[in-house]
Order: structure tokens, then sequence, then C-alpha cells
């Protein structure tokens, strides 16, 4: 099969360098344009094909899609000859952008009425007070007038590129505040929407701000919330990252005792996820507290506070078995300005633990390769890009076909798209429901920057656009994917209805355990319950397990089935000491049935993995 391809593929080439050579370009173009939909060709090949096609175009007067084919090659000065005249401002722009020339790339945005992408690059040249002026004139945009994140976006910018030119600007104090304002307010509806994904943006922008401006009760606000959102989606590792951080920069700014807590509270979401470092987090959180003790009597506050601290302290060292350390801090307490009568009695417990003498055990900390230090999306920018681009296919497209952020295959699939949507507008059909439902899938190997386009595509009255928009998502592993397709579970069209069904069959990662578990709640569909779960049962995870045994449990029948089917197929160990549990508790005789077999499978492929 491979060779008949490759050899379909050299035929091709051939043919269409013969067709050039006898000047027909406008098959040559047809052929180079099948040639180049290969996307999974390497990368020599490919561009050879890529130069070939952008000199037909020149030869066919088709300036702009020549351009783009050497914006993608990366032959900017090429690629600015194309693209000429008013209509071309844009993409000149964006090749300045891909050079790196922001403060030239902000005036051609500028001029093309592009007032986001223009001072997203006067911010990333350096040029604040024209980045401050751009944001302030996008306050009164109409076409924000009802978004009321996009609001709290450009309020955030404004006040903190004002903020860069002046540090006291009483202007750009005000709209920090508006920004914090607006953003709980719009946190707080996408929580009660269920959209925890868009809340979780509004979180780490308040880290942001609580970053930038050193107010770490905004840093706190942002982190907590950050931390609460990740635990309801069960995702540990990230917990963990979000704990560490916000640890680290509580040291920095000496807030011990907030940093203590954290410690503390780290060690026991550990024991909750039965992760491994509750021992490690439980003794930073016993020496954190004593730090905090003496940096209360530093800064001359009641010494009753420094003996509550060494008291948290001695709890946890007692609980990692650091007896010495409990001794020490006894003796600590026995030397505070206290009462005689409090002093002596904790000089008293102190000589109990005279033997003690045994540091306590090394105990595992998360491993280096899971913290990733504040790397976190630059959200403020990255969303008001994609309101400007208005989730046009070309658009979106074309901002990616120079970018070298993305792999190559995602490049060459939004130079396709550039390249078809050029084709429609040529023949008119740029609106046509066939173009449209044509190129989603091209549009869906974008990944995350064509959810926006495929939303606008959902809005279309034509259902076989929306078919295929809904059908597209089956490759976007992201969870607002999720708010497409719990709109077409409810579509007029039954096409609709089952091409989400079909979507959401595929989209079994870890962070669509809410949005799985959410559309089998919500519906009285048997078989959307039972599409939800079949995917949940493929997620592999603890949770996962837990609910269909819930599932299992509170349903009859087929339901009853579907989980028993997934629970089999669930290769996660950590299942099994909860359904032997669940085995010994449960008093219906089917029930127990169905678990004794689910247990006895278990230990069968734990004995042959041990055989392995």
């Amino acid at each position: 099969m491979a060779r008949d391809t490759y050899g379909t593929i050299e035929s091709s080439a051939d043919i269409a360098e013969g067709l050039i050579a006898q000047g027909r370009f406008e098959d040559a173009e047809r052929h180079y344009r099948n040639l180049v939909a290969e996307t999974h060709v390497i990368d020599y090949e490919y561009d050879e094909w890529l130069r070939r096609l952008a000199e037909v175009y020149r030869q066919l007067g088709r300036h702009v899609e020549a351009g783009f084919v050497y914006l993608y090659l990366h032959w900017f000065d090429v690629a600015r000859e194309h693209f000429r005249g008013h209509v071309s401002i844009a993409h000149r722009a964006r090749i300045l952008d891909v050079e790196k020339r922001y403060s030239d790339a902000a005036g051609l945005y500028a001029q093309a009425q592009m007032p986001v992408h223009a001072a997203v690059a006067f911010e990333r040249a350096g040029r604040f007070a024209d980045a401050a002026r751009t944001w302030e004139s996008l306050m009164k945009h109409p076409g924000l007038r009802d978004r009321d994140y996009e609001q709290a976006l450009v309020h955030f910018n404004y006040g903190m590129a004002t903020s860069r030119i002046d540090s006291d600007s009483q202007a750009a104090r005000r709209s920090l505040i508006d920004a914090q304002r607006r953003l709980e307010q719009v946190a707080d509806d996408f929580e009660t929407r269920g959209e925890r994904e868009r809340a979780f943006d509004c979180y780490q922008i308040l880290l942001k701000l609580g970053r930038d401006s050193g107010q770490f009760e905004n840093l706190a606000e942002g982190y907590i919330n950050c931390i609460r959102v990740l635990k309801e989606d069960n995702l540990k590792f990230y917990v963990l990252q979000f704990y560490e951080d916000f640890i680290e920069l509580a040291l920095e700014r000496q807030e011990f005792h907030a940093a203590a807590t954290l410690f503390q509270e780290a060690a026991d979401y550990s024991v909750r996820t039965g992760l491994p470092y509750h021992r490690r987090y439980q003794a930073q959180a016993a020496d954190t507290w004593a730090r905090s003790a003496e940096a209360t009597l530093e800064r001359g506050r009641p010494a009753e506070m420094a003996e509550n601290a060494l008291l948290a302290a001695i709890s946890c060292y007692s609980g990692v078995d650091d007896y010495l350390k409990v001794r020490e801090s006894f003796e600590r307490l026995s030397q505070l300005p206290l009462s005689d009568k409090h002093r002596a009695r904790y000089l008293k417990i102190a000589s109990r633990y005279a033997a003690a003498a045994r540091e306590r055990p090394n105990a595992p900390a998360l491993p280096d390769y899971l913290r990733q230090r504040n790397a976190y999306a630059d959200v403020w920018f990255a969303d008001l890009l994609e309101w400007e681009l208005g989730g046009d296919p070309r658009r979106v497209a074309a901002s990616i076909v120079g970018d070298l952020r993305f792999p190559n295959g995602i490049r060459r699939c939004a130079l396709l798209v550039v390249l078809t949507m050029a084709d429609a507008a040529i023949s008119g059909t740029e609106t046509a429901p066939e173009l449209l439902g044509r190129v989603t899938e091209p549009l869906s190997k974008l990944q995350y920057a064509a959810l926006n386009v495929l939303e606008r595509f959902y809005e279309h009255d034509d259902a076989l656009v929306r078919q295929r928009a809904v059908e597209a998502l089956r490759f976007l592993y992201f969870k607002r994917s999720f708010g497409i397709i719990r709109r077409a579970l409810d579509d007029r069209e039954p096409n609709v209805r089952q091409a989400a069904i079909r979507a959401f069959r595929e989209l079994h990662f870890p962070h669509a355990f809410n949005p799985l578990a959410n559309i089998y709640r919500d519906s009285d569909d048997v078989h959307v319950q039972s599409a939800a779960l079949e995917s949940i049962g493929k997620i592999q995870s603890l949770e996962a397990g837990e609910f269909l045994i819930m599932v299992m449990r509170q349903e009859e029948e087929e339901l009853r089935q579907v989980a028993k089917d997934a629970l089999a197929n669930l290769d996660n160990d950590d299942i099994f000491p909860i359904l032997r549990h669940y085995l010994e508790i449960e008093t219906n005789p089917a029930l127990r049935t169905i678990l004794s077999e689910l247990v006895q499978r278990g230990a069968e492929q734990a004995a042959m993995r041990g055989l392995r």
C-alpha cells in the first residue's frame, strides 16, 4: 500500500513538472495542490513541491497565494514582494511579526484595523506607551460591548502597560482594580455555567496580577482558585505543581504562616489521592512553622503567636516521627516570654524526649520533571487575539502558516486552509456550506486554534456545516471541545446529534472526565449515556473507575452492563482494592456476582503480569 502511494506521488510530481514545461499552469496547480495535501511527506520533498507551487501561482498572477507559500518556507523578502497593496497589509504585518520586528509589525497591524495585534506587538517591542494608548482605545470598541471577559482582559492589559510606564499611575491602579472585579465576576459566571476551564483562565490572570503587582492577596486568590479547579478535575500533578509554585512565592515574600499551611494542605492532598509525597510535605510544613515562629518574634509580635506556630511544628514533626525536632521545639517553647507555668510545662515535656536522637527518614519529593515553574499561557493576550480573528478560517490559518512555534504538520494544514479559502474567494463560494464542511478536516489539525472557527461554524443554519464542525472535534483533546458537543447533543438535526456522540467517543483523556460525567448525568438518552460510560472507561484513571462502580451499583440492565464492561477493560490495578471493598459490603446478590467476577478477573490479570 505504501509503495502504491509513493508511486502515485512520484507520478503526480512528474505529471505536474510536464504540465509546467507545457505552460499549462492551471493544470499543474491542481496536481501540486494534490501533492501538498500529503502533509506527512518529509520536509525536503514537500518544500520542493511548495517552491514549484509558488512559481505556478506567480505565473497565474495569484500573488497572495504565492506569498503564503513563501511565508511557510520563510522566504520573507520574496513573500513581501507578493503581498502587495492595501488588502495585504495584514499579511505584511504577519511577516514582520514572525521576523520579531515587532515595532514595524505593530504599525502595519494598526493600518490593517487590527488593534489587538498592534497592541500585543507594541508590548513585545517594549513600546508600552503606544501599547497603553491602543489598549485604551479598545475599551470603547463596539464589538466588546457584550463581552465581559474580553473587556476584563482589555482593562487588565491597559493597567499593566500603564504601570510599566509609571508604577505609581493612578490610572493603572484604577484599571487593574476594575479588571480584578470584572475577572472575579466573569470567573463566577463561567463556573456557574460549568465552564471551569474558562474560569481557570481568569484565575491565571489574577495570578499574573498578583505576581507583577507584588500584592500577595491577589496572588493567593489566584492560586487558591486554580488549585480548587484542578482538584475538581482530578489533575493531581498539576495541583501539586501549583502548590509548589505558590509555596515558593510565599517563602520569597517571607509569608511563612501561609507557606506552612500550604505545605500541610499539599500533604493532606497527597494522602487523599494516594501520592507518595505526604511525608516530605509534612516535614517541610514543620520546618516552615518553626521559621514562622522565629519570624514572629523578630517582628515584635505577641509570643503567643510564636507559641501556636511551634505547637503546629511539633504536630507535623510527630507526624513524620522526627522526635529529635519535637524535643528541640519544646525546648524552644520553654524559652519564650510566656508565663512561668507554661515554660515549666514545656521544659518538662521536652525532658520526656531526652533519648530522641533519630533524624526523620528520607521521603520522596515531587520529581523535577513534574515541576514546570510558571509555565502558564499568556491568556490575557491569546484570548483577545482569538477574538479579533473572529473565527474566520482564513485569518486563523494565516496566523499559523509562518509561525515556527507550531510543528510543520500543523503549519502545512494551515496553508491548505488558506489556499482552499483563496480558491473559494475566486469562485465566489466562500460561504457555501459544501466548502465550509470540506475545510473542517484540515482545520481540525490546527489543534486549539481551530476551536473558535468550529464554534462559529456550529452557528451555521446548514445542518451539514454543523455536523462537519462537530465531527472535527474528535481530534481536539480539549475540555473546550465539549462546549460544542453538549450543544450538539440537543441539536434539532439527528445527524448532528449522532456526530456529537461519535466525537466524544474519541475524547477520552484525563481532562475529559468531568465533561463526560456531566453528559452522562444530564442526559436521559440511553445511547448517549452508554457512549459517555465507554469513553470514561478508556480514561483509565482511578476516578473513572470509581464513577463506573457507582453507575454499576445504581443503574440496571443496559447501563449496568456497559459500566461492567468498561470496568473489565480498565487497566488500573488501583481499582481492584476498591472493588473488593464494595464486594464485602454489597448485599444485592446480582451485584455481588458481578463484583466477584471483576475482582477475580483483576486477580488473574495481576497474576499474568507477574508471570511476565
